[in-house]
């Protein structure tokens, strides 16, 4: 009936309003009674998100306005989030958002926008999840909507954080400002503000405050006895003492994260294998990855990753090759996932679209054949298949339109995921060099010749090497000491190898005393002239 409505309205017939004033005389008491059961869910979804979704699944959507059927989406999408499930498939959403989406005096309209960008960010759509995530903070604080304000600002700096993690650090703290003013604020939502903060600061080099941060939000989590948020919180205390190099306390942390959890978390006990392989635990890390059946392509990239690094450690470089090609193996997979599920929704959006279409031509011609009942007029029915095939025409235009659309889009994801192809091949050619490297180092070492002259392309070798596997000593030996040269640096790189003496008399090409000689004056280099410790045993520290 209100596809009826729709037509006379837009055919402004006079005869006709009084019909279609009839009809929605009719129709009002169903349209009170889906009313108030959405507005019912609504209240529930702050305490009962569950019962909520249970109103709604009541709801005959078919017998909605398009108003009201916004309105059921967006509410049936916010008890969906209170429930704990991600927002991760746009079709139900999508409805709402089209309709809201010109509506900012609506009450609704930063929450729909909230909940577009939370969709945006969990599917790496990052500047459509910042612009929609930008306009329901803007909204929300002009409606005074405190709640959804502080939601949108928590979200948008953990969209930036990785970008522009200063300007993450700042609107992370407003939003836990703002949220610390709201009366009965939770303190749940306190904590993880508080965790939300702190990683920002750390993304932002400031390890400091982002464990103050962190420590008030682990004072707020004792405070409840909550397993699961001392956790996550003991989780990026772990993640600071990591950035810190402090590998010890970051094990620690690991372990309370993973040892308090209430129930197994696959993503806690990778993080715990990280934190062996970073102690040097290597035997322990092996034991915990043994105990992980990863069910994903992307935590079974994450596990042989980790094997692979912890292989190169183990100086097993037979093994290092397998374990970095099944890691690379999985990641190509992750992507063909992805984009495996993006065809899919696309077809079923393409599928939907047509199908809506087709019942909209049913219910259009119902309505006509309707209102030639009701006028008894010629001339009306031929208006009627007028419009009627009018309706069609265009509809089909739109969907032809919608699917050339769609067609465009999978083009676009077919090149992203080439590109993607090409950083994975360069990734995997970068690792095959280093284990490459490595073994070359181990043949330096027992090297028996009477010279071992090396190459400008050895020395960058050895270079990548020693940056990739010792924490960037290169690049923070250049930092500490930027009067250094380069043959100054290749002697470090050196003693940070741990060649004996005898080996770099091979490859210097001078006698061993005349090395020792060489690294006492070196000694002045590095700021350590006054003090008894070596220079090898400096180096080897830094």
């Amino acid at each position: 009936m209100r596809n009826f409505a729709k037509i006379y309205d837009a055919m402004n017939n006079k005869v006709i309003i009084i019909l279609f004033l009839l009809a929605a005389f009719l129709v009002t008491g169903c349209k009170e009674t889906h009313n108030r059961a959405i507005d019912l869910a609504y209240r529930l979804t702050a305490t009962a998100p569950d019962s909520a979704l249970s109103v709604l699944n009541g709801v005959d959507q078919a017998k909605l306005s398009k108003a009201e059927m916004a309105r059921y989406a967006l509410v049936y999408t916010i008890a969906q989030d209170k429930s704990g499930l991600d927002v991760d498939n746009d079709s139900l959403l999508r409805t709402a958002y089209t309709y809201y989406n010109n509506r900012e005096q609506d009450s609704l309209y930063a929450k729909c926008e909230y909940y577009m960008g939370k969709y945006y960010m969990l599917n790496d759509s990052t500047e459509l999840a910042l612009g929609c995530l930008q306009k329901a903070a803007n909204v929300s604080k002009q409606h005074r909507d405190k709640y959804t304000q502080c939601m949108a600002l928590e979200k948008y700096s953990r969209v930036i954080r990785q970008t522009d993690p200063q300007r993450a650090v700042k609107v992370a703290g407003i939003a836990e400002n703002i949220y610390n003013k709201l009366p009965g604020a939770s303190k749940y939502n306190t904590i993880y503000l508080k965790l939300n903060a702190s990683m920002a600061l750390l993304l932002a080099g400031n390890a400091a405050s982002a464990a103050t941060k962190c420590n008030e939000a682990f004072i707020i989590a004792s405070e409840l006895k909550d397993s699961d948020i001392l956790s996550d919180v003991y989780q990026d205390m772990a993640a600071i003492e990591k950035q810190r190099k402090d590998f010890t306390m970051a094990l620690r942390y690991s372990k309370a994260s993973y040892s308090t959890c209430s129930k197994f978390d696959i993503s806690k006990a990778l993080n715990l294998a990280t934190a062996y392989l970073d102690a040097d635990s290597l035997s322990s890390c092996k034991k915990i990855l043994n105990s992980i059946h990863p069910d994903n392509a992307e935590y079974k990239y994450i596990d042989f990753n980790i094997r692979h690094l912890a292989s190169i450690k183990a100086h097993d470089y037979d093994v290092a090759y397998n374990n970095a090609d099944s890691a690379y193996y999985y990641l190509e997979q992750m992507y063909d996932n992805q984009l495996d599920s993006k065809q899919e929704y696309y077809n079923s959006l393409v599928k939907t679209k047509y199908e809506k279409g087709v019942a909209k031509g049913e219910a259009r011609l119902l309505s006509w054949l309707i209102v030639v009942t009701s006028l008894f007029a010629l001339t009306i029915i031929l208006f009627i298949l007028h419009s009627y095939r009018q309706y069609k025409s265009t509809a089909k235009d739109k969907l032809k339109a919608e699917q050339e659309k769609l067609l465009q889009e999978e083009r676009i994801h077919n090149e992203e995921l080439h590109h993607k192809e090409i950083q994975l091949s360069t990734m995997r050619s970068f690792i095959l060099r280093r284990i490459d490297t490595a073994q070359k180092i181990q043949e330096l070492r027992g090297n028996k010749t009477d010279t071992v002259p090396l190459t400008e392309e050895d020395w960058e070798e050895i270079r990548l090497f020693v940056d990739g596997v010792e924490s960037n000593f290169v690049s923070r030996l250049h930092s500490t000491f930027p009067d250094l040269s380069d043959d100054d640096i290749r002697l470090m790189m050196l003693l940070r190898l741990k060649m004996p003496t005898k080996a770099l008399a091979l490859i210097y090409g001078i006698s061993e005393k005349s090395i020792k000689q060489k690294l006492f004056v070196y000694k002045a280099k590095v700021g350590i002239s006054g003090e008894k410790v070596s220079l090898r045993t400096f180096i080897e520290a830094f």
